[in-house]
């Protein structure tokens, strides 16, 4: 009944694709179009597009504004529709002057390299210049191909429709020499396992951007397009997509935080250099004389100028060294002392350079100003440094002599990215210049302590952070900067009060805050740092980062606190969206795989410290991707969203502490915290279980659909003091569940960890047997019932173990199927089996035929059915006299990659039987399909023969049915004479059993095969 049901299901699903289609009226239909074999790109898998060309085709139109209509199609289809118009955009495209005239682009999104490659028995001398002598393959309408016709000149050249084909020309010998991107190359040599067949000749021969193509008859895409991928790299999405698929960033994104760095490093430190030369040559220098109400602000200067990551130098007009900043010392290597009193250009400046640099000095006097100077100093250790210099000349009565006040930036690093500062020059320029302008202003009123608190207080109001000062002497509380405008200072000043500013801040940090204040000056401590939320004037809680500076008196208490408070927000908000990726699942919003076993392992500690116990369950959907094949992927995607809702609306219900997560694909578990007693997770999963086999209404679809589910439960830390211990419990208990048929769930008990740990050995055991070869082919007799003779022999595989003697197949062959041994050990058993045929017919036995099991796992590794043909020509064996056995089920498992390795084989000769037939759900369905010469019935048919008319009868049918597709009948597990005849009677042709002969060695069988008659 379910069978038909899902049947049912199955047709209305079919109907409802095919004559219900959905209403996008307000939506703008773009036909999306992709190379269907160019990973990681894209790539077709299921019948559905995946890759990186997808996913962001998905993130740059937006759904509620496009119905991005996907497809895909070989590459120079793909372009030959974009240029006539057929389809809208296309991706990734190479950039190249000849299409620009046919299609539009948008702005890059990825940069391709380009090489020769060839195959690594080449030996011959190959260069660019000599091409044309070569056989040279391309991608069929790729940039390659023009690069290859127009630039080097090559007309003579083989097209291959995908990467892939023309590397199989390449490595197959069809063709000398490949040229195609690096990146896509190297991506199918490892997948492919061909790296050891081909080599990257010449590398880097060229490199192009691509993008988005866009039909001429959409070029409104390009311009929204454009602004998608701007928003895109503005929000960090763009760049997080790109690692997720190349594991590192685009080069695009390392220059363009390199110049964000390099403008925002300028634009600090020139302003910190303007108040470090205020400080320094206007407050220390100048107004010596002033109260002492302004030392503190002198005393807060200096500082910022001691720190400050920049050279701050005062020359006289002789270029003799007055002042020399702690920043100078450390990058040149030189003290203080060794510096002061000398001219500059004799310690710092080349000797070839040192004449012009004393003109520099001159100009200075001339000009008063001399900005954006480029030179290099030679240190202490003999290095070159770069410096980005600008110089002021100061006069002032105040000053004995004129003074040349210069600042100076490293930039010995930035010198090798220049390019990335053009952008930047006109605002350094603008910013230097306010800064010289304030600077001459605060020269002119350093008479008195409130024209200096002006200056000081015109520098730190145009700061884009928020600076505090405290003052506890006069009680006061002052904000600057521009960042104060966005917290309420108003109601802070009113107070007067510290504790004032405190109340704003997030009740979580308010009180941490408090104490390392507290902390810090009870300590004397000067510098403190924090990060803190502060509620701002909308009511939005943001994140500061603030550098304090505490003053002291005389007498060693608090006098004056001055706080900057920078902004983190953006800060903070891209840690926590980079911390929700790592942690959490970008489909149902549940916590990952990564944070489960985090917070399990916190559970795990908690229990042993509370002696208390608690549950794991692991959950599998039963046959998930059966709604995927048969829905499609977004009804899939819309059902685990629905389905994890419902679960976790009832643990929440639960009087328990519970964690959901999605750990796999379609695997989730559960963590039940504080069990009273074990009992209570039965009547969960019961709930649970309940919860799947409920219908979901799939908004998609407009219709329910239904699952099962199975699960493992296994309870901590009784049953484990680990992660990984519990993990690996619960996911054998969930493997028992699936055994014993699904829908179920199962606690994991000792038992299944024996067995677990004996299919481990059973597989250790295995390798160690495929290394030394410790197996032997037995082989049985097939007789042909017409007339009694020897027609065939089934070779049977036996695993002779030094330690333990002969192991039935029944106990390591499911092992080998399911580790992927058996394809190993299946190549084995068929060279085997070949060179024994071949050693029968030197002997004279030349009427021989041979059957060969083949394994399901066998169909799916790439180049069998070459394998096969190599051993065939080993061993000059006459392919018709192969037969090779295969279940239904696994034969129709991959139908299409089935039906062409057996079709390419039967060519050859080689017969296919389909073994056990009878026992499979679709033996009527593909039997007329498949390229088989013939089917074995099943020994659970032949053992009931005697006594059970219906088996007889279906006997007869499979038969009547056989011979009617011209197909030979292979009855297995004849036993008795009685089963003999009846078989006889009903028109069967062969028979092999225990009532001709057992599997024997290959000498003991080699006898009866010289004999050929067999008697019953």
């Amino acid at each position: 009944m379910k069978r038909i049901r899902m049947l049912v299901n199955a047709v209305l699903a079919v109907i409802i694709v095919f004559f219900l289609s959905p209403a996008y009226a307000s939506h703008t239909p773009v036909k999306f179009e992709v190379d269907k074999s160019y990973p990681p790109f894209s790539y077709t898998s299921g019948g559905r597009i995946y890759g990186f060309t997808i996913d962001l085709a998905n993130l740059v139109f937006e759904p509620d504004k496009f119905k991005l209509e996907l497809s895909s199609d070989t590459w120079n289809q793909v372009y030959k529709k974009l240029v006539e118009g057929k389809i809208d955009v296309a991706a990734p495209v190479a950039i190249v002057e000849e299409r620009k005239k046919e299609v539009y682009f948008s702005k890059p999104i990825f940069t391709r390299h380009v090489g020769l490659y060839t195959s690594k028995e080449f030996s011959k001398n190959i260069s660019l210049k000599n091409l044309e002598d070569f056989m040279v393959g391309v991608m069929q309408s790729d940039y390659t191909e023009t690069f290859l016709k127009e630039k080097l000149g090559v007309n003579r050249y083989y097209t291959y429709p995908t990467i892939e084909d023309l590397i199989y020309a390449l490595v197959d010998g069809k063709i000398d020499a490949a040229l195609m991107s690096q990146e896509i190359a190297n991506y199918f040599l490892v997948k492919n396992g061909l790296r050891d067949r081909a080599e990257l000749k010449i590398k880097n021969i060229f490199t192009v951007k691509s993008a988005f193509a866009v039909s001429k008859k959409r070029p409104e895409l390009v311009a929204y397009i454009n602004q998608r991928l701007n928003f895109l790299t503005n929000k960090g999405i763009f760049d997080e997509l790109y690692y997720n698929y190349f594991s590192t960033y685009s080069p695009e994104y390392y220059e363009r935080k390199n110049r964000q760095i390099v403008i925002s490093t300028l634009y600090l430190l020139l302003i910190i250099l303007f108040a470090a030369s205020m400080a320094i040559f206007v407050m220390t220098r100048i107004n010596r004389r002033l109260e002492h109400g302004k030392q503190a602000y002198e005393k807060y200067a200096q500082l910022l100028a001691e720190n400050a990551n920049a050279i701050v130098l005062t020359l006289n007009l002789n270029g003799e060294i007055i002042y020399f900043n702690k920043f100078s010392q450390e990058l040149t290597g030189y003290k203080n002392e060794e510096v002061v009193g000398k001219k500059w250009v004799d310690i710092f400046i080349p000797p070839h350079r040192r004449e012009y640099i004393e003109n520099l000095f001159k100009r200075i006097a001339e000009e008063k100003i001399l900005n954006n100077h480029e030179n290099e100093i030679v240190t202490k250790d003999g290095d070159i440094k770069w410096i980005l210099w600008n110089n002021t000349l100061i006069e002032s009565p105040y000053l004995n002599e004129p003074m040349i006040i210069s600042t100076g930036l490293d930039i010995t690093q930035i010198k090798k990215t220049q390019h990335l500062l053009e952008e930047s020059y006109e605002e350094i320029e603008q910013t230097n210049q306010e800064l010289i302008n304030t600077l001459e202003i605060l020269n002119k009123q350093s008479e008195a302590l409130e024209e200096e608190k002006e200056k000081y207080k015109f520098l730190i109001e145009n700061v884009s952070d928020c600076i505090l000062e405290l003052d506890f002497k006069e009680k006061k509380i002052e904000f600057y900067g521009k960042l104060k405008d966005i917290f309420d200072i108003e109601a802070i000043k009113s107070k007067n009060d510290f504790s004032a500013w405190l109340e704003f801040f997030h009740p979580e940090d308010r009180s941490a805050v408090f104490k390392k204040m507290q902390d810090a000056i009870f300590l004397h401590e000067e510098n403190l740092e924090f990060e803190a939320r502060i509620l701002d004037k909308n009511r939005n809680w943001r994140w500061i980062c603030a550098h304090v500076q505490i003053f002291y008196n005389v007498e060693g208490k608090p006098e004056k606190i001055i706080a900057v408070n920078i902004d983190w927000t953006a800060k903070k908000e891209y840690e926590q969206k980079i911390e929700y990726i790592a942690y959490y699942d970008a489909l149902t919003s549940l916590p990952n795989r990564k944070l489960f076993e985090e917070v399990l392992e916190d559970f795990i500690k908690k229990a042993e410290e509370e002696k208390a116990q608690g549950a794991v369950i692991l959950i599998d959907i039963d046959n998930f991707k059966d709604i995927n094949d048969l829905y499609g992927h977004e009804a899939g995607d819309e059902y685990l969203k629905a389905v994890c809702q419902k679960v976790l609306e009832y643990l929440k219900s639960l009087n328990l502490n519970t964690f959901f997560a999605r750990v796999g694909g379609d695997e989730f578990a559960v963590v039940l915290h504080g069990l009273a007693k074990k009992e209570e997770v039965i009547e969960v999963c019961t709930h649970l279980l309940n919860i799947f086999e409920s219908e979901i209404y799939i908004e998609k679809l407009e219709r329910d659909l239904f699952a099962s589910a199975s699960m493992g439960i296994s309870f901590y830390p009784d049953d484990g003091r680990s992660v990984k211990e519990i993990f690996r419990n619960v996911d054998m208990a969930l493997s028992s569940a699936k055994e014993n048929g699904k829908n179920d769930f199962q606690i994991f008990l000792p038992f299944m960890l024996m067995k677990n740990l004996k299919k481990i050995e059973i597989e250790k055991g295995l390798k160690k047997a495929i290394e030394t070869d410790q197996f032997e082919l037995y082989y049985q007799p097939v007789i042909n019932l017409k007339d009694m003779e020897i027609h065939s022999v089934e070779a049977l595989l036996r695993w002779i173990s030094p330690e333990k003697g002969m192991i039935s197949p029944l106990e390591f062959i499911p092992v080998a199927e399911e580790s992927g041994l058996i394809v190993k050990i299946g190549e084995m058993v068929i060279e085997k089996a070949f060179s024994d045929l071949k050693e029968w017919e030197k002997k004279g036995i030349d009427y021989l035929h041979m059957a060969i099991n083949l394994s399901a796992r066998q169909f799916k590794i790439k180049f069998f059915e070459n394998m096969v043909q190599k051993l065939i020509e080993r061993y000059s064996i006459d392919p018709r006299k192969i037969s090779f056995e295969i279940t239904e089920t696994g034969a129709v498992e991959n139908f299409d990659v089935s039906l062409k390795i057996l079709s390419f084989l039967c060519q050859m000769g080689i017969k296919f039987l389909i073994d056990d037939f009878g026992t499979g759900y679709s033996s009527l369905v593909y039997l007329k399909r498949l390229p088989i010469g013939g089917v074995k019935i099943d020994r659970s048919f032949i053992s009931e023969l005697e006594f059970s008319k219906e088996n007889k009868a279906i006997i007869e049918g499979i038969i009547l049915m056989a011979h009617k597709l011209d197909l030979k009948v292979v009855a297995e597990g004849v036993e008795t004479k009685r089963q003999l005849e009846i078989l006889k009677e009903v028109g069967c042709d062969l028979a092999q059993g225990y009532l001709f002969s057992k599997p024997l060695p290959k000498a003991e069988v080699e006898k009866l095969l010289i004999a050929r008659k067999i008697t019953v």
